[in-house]
């Protein structure tokens, strides 16, 4: 198995670089050899414009982070940018602050299931990104992630775990993302190093391969369990964030 049929790059990593110059910076993406990208809003720039860059350089989309409450009320929207970009497996990227509380979360998964019901039958995948600060908050008795994707009449919610904020919240990731078997067609890969407050992410969030996950585990579990692709999210780094990106690629080439 090659490493480029399996890691992805989410562009939440380069939102500002998407900002100043869209072409250029998907053109560093590409040039670091990967094909697959998660995208992460436009960062100002028009859809179509993003569309036809990505095709410039050779980059296929393989999920996308959606604002929680267009699921609410832009469903139509959804539905025009996943078949612009060919990808059909989108994730409410945020639960926002009004809505992290027991009656948000519930309605958040009524949300959810209300979309998965209208957009299953055209080969859509709804899914949840990794709860952040919420992450092991109970709901009816279980965290949170567990009970938005919980099953309802057969209908289930996807999960998008992710590394650092499972390690964040003192879960070991590797023993976490078990519970998703099949369940789980994209993991977030973020390193944890451990001594810092959960919100210091200028000191606990670090370059793949500095901290302390263990991602050969999560790979070999993930190959067997249905993880389609492995995504690099940095969301903020002392390094050029390139030369992050490369750090993080080269530490996690050895393991496919």
């Amino acid at each position: 198995m090659a490493w480029q049929d399996k890691i992805a790059i989410q562009l939440y990593s380069v939102r500002k670089e998407m900002e100043r110059d869209l072409e250029g910076t998907l053109k560093k993406i590409s040039a670091l050899g990967v094909r697959y990208v998660q995208l992460d809003g436009m960062r100002g720039n028009d859809p179509e414009r993003v569309a036809s860059a990505l095709r410039k350089y050779n980059l296929k989309m393989i999920g996308m982070h959606i604002k929680h409450e267009r699921f609410s009320n832009d469903l139509d929207g959804i539905i025009r940018e996943a078949y612009l970009f060919d990808c059909k497996t989108i994730y409410d990227k945020y639960i926002e602050e009004e809505d992290q509380h027991t009656a948000g979360y519930v309605k958040t998964k009524q949300t959810l299931i209300d979309a998965a019901l209208k957009l299953a039958p055209l080969g859509f995948r709804i899914g949840l990104h990794n709860p952040e600060y919420d992450f092991t908050v109970l709901v009816e008795g279980r965290m949170l992630m567990d009970y938005i994707t919980d099953p309802v009449s057969g209908i289930s919610i996807y999960a998008e775990p992710d590394t650092y904020w499972i390690s964040a919240s003192n879960v070991d990731p590797v023993e976490y993302v078990k519970r998703y078997s099949g369940r789980a067609p994209i993991i977030h890969m973020k390193d944890f190093l451990p001594g810092f407050e959960i919100t210091d992410m200028a000191h606990n969030l670090t370059e793949i391969g500095s901290g302390t996950v263990d991602f050969k585990a999560i790979i070999e579990w993930g190959n067997e369990h249905g993880v389609e692709y492995y995504c690099i999210e940095q969301d903020q780094s002392k390094l050029d964030m390139f030369d992050s990106l490369a750090q993080s690629l080269t530490a996690l080439k050895p393991y496919f």
